[in-house]
């Protein structure tokens, strides 16, 4: 059986259309790597995951080519938020045969996702020829993803940290709750403790006015950097709005439903400053990604 299906995935690999099958289409003028972004937080319900949707809506709108991987185990929320359901998730890459192009799904604006459920969990006893297979099936989104947007589940978790120590950039969310900023305080020491060395960017949800937002970045960068010596950047605020509530009952991102709210103007701030401002000198790319991940967990 495992003879079966290694040699099935050696046919899968040297097939023409493995990659290339569905609505996936190469950027011709994309030379780099993709910016491979973990977003993150030390607690739930902080806001992460309508965070990552709605910056990949705002940085397509900025033209840039976006793919969203849900890697909180054992969840779909990514596709709840988008209001659209995928049948398959990375595990069916080898479970079922199926191309790249069968378990990405089109998102609105041009983004694409992929759904993680289990099949991240699964990363950690793939053999060489299945990692293989899906590193080559994978990596041709380096040719069209400007960001890999990396949405994980809450806390610190072993698999969580996994992805933000493997990615090129980190994004913590946080809010102005005790509970939160101390959770997010842990997350970066054990990001410190790990010696994490990507550019780790602070975004404070759900404020109420600047002065709350800016106590937090100062309460959080001073600590990280007087106890951990880890800089923490500020990337932004992002002010509470009763039209976030309204959007996710709908299942409307709120980009898309309430453009022009606040909260939505907030996020394409934070967007602009994202694309703008200092990121990795070379970009890794989804393949280093997936390699890193692999193995942290043998």
């Amino acid at each position: 059986m495992m003879h079966d299906q290694a040699e099935k995935l050696r046919q899968l690999a040297l097939s023409s259309n493995a990659i290339t099958k569905g609505t996936i289409i190469k950027k011709n003028c994309h030379s780099n790597n993709s910016r491979v972004i973990t977003v993150t937080s030390g607690k739930g319900g902080v806001g992460k995951t309508n965070f990552t949707i709605n910056l990949a809506l705002a940085l397509a709108d900025l033209k840039q080519n976006v793919l969203v991987i849900d890697a909180d185990l054992g969840m779909a929320n990514i596709g709840v938020v988008l209001g659209c359901s995928t049948p398959y998730s990375l595990l069916n890459l080898l479970e079922d045969s199926k191309t790249m192009g069968d378990i990405v799904s089109d998102g609105p604006r041009g983004i694409k996702f992929i759904a993680g459920g289990s099949g991240m969990y699964h990363l950690a006893n793939l053999s060489e020829i299945q990692l293989q297979y899906i590193i080559r099936q994978i990596s041709f989104f380096d040719d069209w993803a400007d960001f890999i947007l990396i949405d994980t589940g809450a806390g610190l978790s072993k698999n969580v940290l996994n992805f933000v120590m493997a990615a090129d950039e980190v994004i913590v969310i946080t809010t102005p709750e005790p509970t939160a900023i101390t959770d997010a305080y842990a997350m970066m020491k054990v990001y410190a403790g790990n010696q994490g060395y990507a550019p780790l960017r602070l975004v404070v949800n759900r404020i109420t006015e600047l002065a709350e937002g800016q106590m937090v970045v100062d309460k959080l960068t001073q600590v990280s950097l007087r106890f951990l010596t880890l800089p923490v950047n500020n990337l932004g605020f992002v002010f509470e709005d009763r039209n976030m509530v309204k959007a996710v009952k709908m299942q409307t991102p709120l980009l898309i439903s309430f453009p022009q709210s606040i909260a939505s103007r907030c996020i394409q701030g934070i967007a602009s400053r994202l694309l703008k401002g200092e990121k990795t000198a070379q970009p890794s790319g989804i393949r280093v990604f997936l390699e890193k991940i692999f193995n942290f967990r043998r």
